[in-house]
């Protein structure tokens, strides 16, 4: 069966199956048809509707979005479809990430779908990680500046990632061979010299570990190393309490101010009822968006006020600082740590930058953070994880 064919029957069973699935916002059989022409390495790939995608709808899952068809690729979509990545559709997200919707891991949905998909999705609140627990997959968010953010309707833009979702393992290195880098429009990004795509063994005597405890899900991380026979320490660092309600605050902070120029004037969905300026900016907002956005948007504004602003959003910033100090010190003393997947333990990871990667195995899947720019280390270690694991079964 030829490329085409084995594309349109996948079309066909999607276009029948996805108001089951609830796994698409706009399926994109006409641009992958197009996108396989003169294709010699096509790999299928889909994009959550807060990635913007040249020609194609991306709504943010909202109705202040519903008719936009960016005019350009985020960076992320540039490098993937140069490298013969056929876009499948947009899949279903929470409104702006923080909203609503059919499906919290429409991503995740599309990527389980398929037989060999690989997903680009944006996270909020480890919702990512979440969602490829439900659905068996591994989930990769790599180290903040790694790769590109441009293009990327943002929730929060100092903890927004782009992460990977597959199936198997083995899409993720590649995926990250062809996006990481540095991107003259993102100032926050790194050069990145790895070869993703060469992945050395490791020598897991050499490999020290700390597994976090004391949290929930923490029994079915240990458990799956202790299968491994690999020693473990424990370690419980203190910041952790702080890691939720400080990421809240920051996120929120950052939400509102994103969000500011979907006004009904100068971007997005406009109200046709309304007498003055003051009514156009309430009316367009109220109708556009839904009450978990709006409220978002009232608690960053509110976190950002004068006489609020230094009780509460210095004060989420200093315990982000101190967050990240922790895990610094922490992983000078191990190279890796392995943690359930939990809020509190992924927001404090994700407010100190760090690369995750989720595994499905176990009752409860587990994650692995590395030391941050130590992706291809995480990565080769991980790899080695999953051959064990996979032989074992």
């Amino acid at each position: 069966m030829d490329s085409k064919q084995r594309y349109t029957d996948y079309f066909d069973k999607l276009e029948k199956e996805n108001e089951k699935i609830k796994a698409y916002r706009t399926i994109g059989r006409e641009y992958a048809m197009e996108a396989l022409e003169n294709n010699d390495s096509p790999f299928p790939v889909v994009f959550d509707d807060q990635i913007s995608t040249k020609g194609i709808r991306t709504t943010a899952n909202s109705k202040m979005l519903e008719n936009y068809v960016p005019p350009f690729d985020a960076t992320i979509v540039e490098r993937i479809k140069q490298a013969g990545g056929v876009i499948l559709g947009k899949t279903i997200t929470k409104e702006f990430g923080v909203g609503g919707s059919e499906n919290d891991f429409g991503t995740c949905a599309a990527v389980a779908h398929g037989e060999n998909i690989t997903g680009f999705s944006t996270d909020y609140k480890g919702s990512m990680y979440s969602g490829a627990r439900e659905y068996g997959l591994f989930a990769y968010k790599p180290t903040y500046g790694t790769v590109s953010g441009y293009g990327i309707i943002p929730v929060a833009s100092s903890v927004d990632r782009v992460g990977i979702l597959s199936k198997t393992f083995d899409n993720i290195p590649k995926a990250m061979d062809i996006a990481a880098g540095k991107d003259e429009r993102d100032g926050t990004t790194f050069n990145c010299d790895a070869d993703f795509s060469k992945l050395e063994d490791v020598d897991l005597g050499k490999v020290k570990l700390a597994v976090i405890n004391e949290i929930e899900g923490f029994e079915y991380a240990e458990e799956v190393f202790k299968k491994l026979n690999l020693p473990v320490d424990k370690a419980q660092p203190e910041c952790l309490k702080y890691a939720l309600p400080a990421y809240e605050i920051i996120s929120s902070g950052e939400f509102a101010t994103n969000m500011e120029k979907f006004d009904g004037i100068s971007f997005g969905y406009r109200s046709k009822d309304y007498n003055n300026v003051e009514e156009l900016y309430k009316n367009s907002r109220t109708e556009a968006l839904g009450k978990d956005v709006q409220a978002k948007i009232m608690f960053g504004n509110f976190v950002l006020s004068e006489g609020k602003y230094e009780l509460y959003y210095v004060q989420a910033m200093k315990a982000r600082t101190m967050i990240k100090e922790e895990f610094d010190n922490l992983l000078e003393n191990y190279e890796f740590l392995i943690a359930p997947i939990n809020p509190y333990y992924v927001t404090a990871s994700d407010l100190a930058g760090l690369p995750c990667i989720s595994m499905p195995f176990g009752k409860e899947g587990f994650l692995i953070t590395g030391r941050a720019f130590n992706d291809k280390r995480l990565l080769e270690f991980s790899k080695k994880i999953v051959s064990k694991l996979e032989g074992d079964k």
